[in-house]
Order: structure tokens, then C-alpha cells, then sequence
């Protein structure tokens, strides 16, 4: 199995995180995301010809195909996809907009599956190995005010489990991770938004959060960034179509 991964949304949160871990651990990597600053190519300049950022949307299935065209040219071929993009929203199915949740079915949907079938076909040719989906801890569970964001990660199960049994025979294994609250920086901008509503001020909507885990606090990205790594390397070897919750006991009840 080739040591090289294509991430799409790489460059915050828990993308940026297991990209910061495959990295470190002699991996070719190549980023694709809607914005890559300045400084973040700056940081990791250093690992040279190892690292690949290209800006883009996955909504565009030519610009993800090109991506990974480029990345598996650069790397000589890709044994592995974490497709990790996404976007999240609060609402119920009574307020909701058509246009928000064909803005969510887009991006969390379209886009994962745009990323998965520009890479599959590089995954294939180099004789097989891993796919890594960024679900959610909806896709296992209901959540209030989630209506698009749940509808979505609860999607995103079910492709993990129906592409595990299409492509097992092709040797390309295929398993999700389930997050639950990881302090990023997409979910610091859900918190700032909630508090400058008048629900309180952020210390005390984190403590909130927090209170909800058996644990008694939210995860990290790089501990999500671990199992990433696990699961799109040969240590998982007999692991396919499997949902995995990394989120400090949450759905355990």
C-alpha cells in the first residue's frame, strides 16, 4: 500500500490535524480546500515534495478530479482518501430553507461523493487500500435542531457501509469516523454565532457542551487525527464498513 493520502478539507479542524500526523509519520499528503492561507502553506512548507495544497470545492467534480489526478502523478499513485469536508447548520425541518439543505446535501453529499470517485479509481489501479469518511456522531444518533446536518451525516453511514461491500473484492476497505464535539475552529464559529444571539456568553456554552460527555469535556483534533491514521493504514488491515465513535462516550447511552 502506497504511504500517500488525498484530504479533502485539510487545511482546519480535524483535516488539518491528520494531515499534520501523516506528515510526521513519512506520508505523501496532498490538501484540497476551499482556502489555504498564507501562513498555513508557510508551516508546512518545510515537508517540501511530501506536501501537495491545492485550493478548491469539492461541489466541483472536475476541480477534485483534476486535484487528485495531480496528486497521484505527484506521489506516483494514492493509497488513501480521508474525505473529510464539510459543513455544519442548525434548524428543524419547520424552518429550514430548500436552498440551506440543497446547500448542505451539496457540500456534505455531493461533495464527499466527488472527492471518493476522483480518487477511488488511483486507489484501485495501485493494487488497493483505505477510505476515510468524516461522518458524525449523527450518523448513529438523533440530535434537536439538526435537521440537515443529521440528514446528511446519517448519509454518510450508509455510504460507508454500502461502498465497504462494492469495493472489499477490489481490495479497498472503506470505514467512517464519528466525531462528536471537537473544539475546531468551524465549531469556536457555531459557539461565537450562539453567543452573539443572547444565549449566553461562550465560556458558559462550552461549559454546557462539555457537561453533556461522560468524560466531562469535548475532544480534540488530534485525537480524532490518530484514528484517521489508523484506519487509512495497514494497522486496520481487517477493518472495512465499520462506523467508528470517537466521542468520549456521548452515544454510549
Amino acid at each position: 500500500m502506497r504511504k500517500s493520502i488525498f484530504i479533502s478539507g485539510g487545511a482546519s479542524g480535524i483535516g488539518a490535524a491528520s494531515m499534520a500526523l501523516f506528515l510526521e509519520r513519512g506520508w505523501a499528503v496532498c490538501v484540497y480546500d476551499l482556502k489555504i492561507s498564507e501562513e498555513f502553506a508557510r508551516q508546512y512548507g518545510c515537508y517540501g515534495e511530501k506536501l501537495l495544497l491545492i485550493e478548491g470545492d469539492t461541489r466541483d467534480a472536475e476541480g477534485v478530479r483534476n486535484a487528485a489526478d495531480t496528486a497521484a502523478e505527484r506521489f506516483g499513485g494514492l493509497g488513501s482518501v480521508f474525505a473529510c469536508a464539510g459543513v455544519h447548520s442548525s434548524d428543524t425541518i419547520l424552518d429550514v430553507s430548500e436552498e440551506a439543505l440543497r446547500r448542505m446535501i451539496d457540500i456534505n453529499i455531493m461533495g464527499t461523493y466527488h472527492t471518493l470517485q476522483a480518487c477511488l479509481p488511483h486507489i484501485i489501479a495501485g493494487g488497493g487500500g483505505s477510505v476515510v469518511i468524516n461522518a458524525s456522531d449523527q450518523s448513529l444518533v438523533g440530535k434537536p435542531h439538526s435537521f440537515a446536518y443529521g440528514l446528511t451525516k446519517g448519509a454518510l453511514g450508509q455510504i460507508c457501509k454500502g461502498m465497504a461491500l462494492d469495493l472489499a473484492s477490489k481490495g479497498v476497505r472503506v470505514n467512517a469516523i464519528c466525531p462528536g464535539t471537537i473544539r475546531t475552529p468551524m465549531v469556536d464559529a457555531i459557539f461565537a454565532r450562539c453567543s452573539a444571539q443572547g444565549l449566553g456568553s461562550e465560556e458558559e456554552l462550552w461549559a454546557e457542551e462539555e457537561a453533556l460527555f461522560p468524560l466531562g469535556r469535548v475532544g480534540r483534533p488530534e485525537e480524532v487525527a490518530k484514528l484517521v491514521y489508523f484506519l487509512a493504514g495497514e494497522d486496520s488491515s481487517f477493518t472495512t464498513g465499520s462506523l467508528y465513535s470517537i466521542d468520549g462516550g456521548l452515544t454510549a447511552g
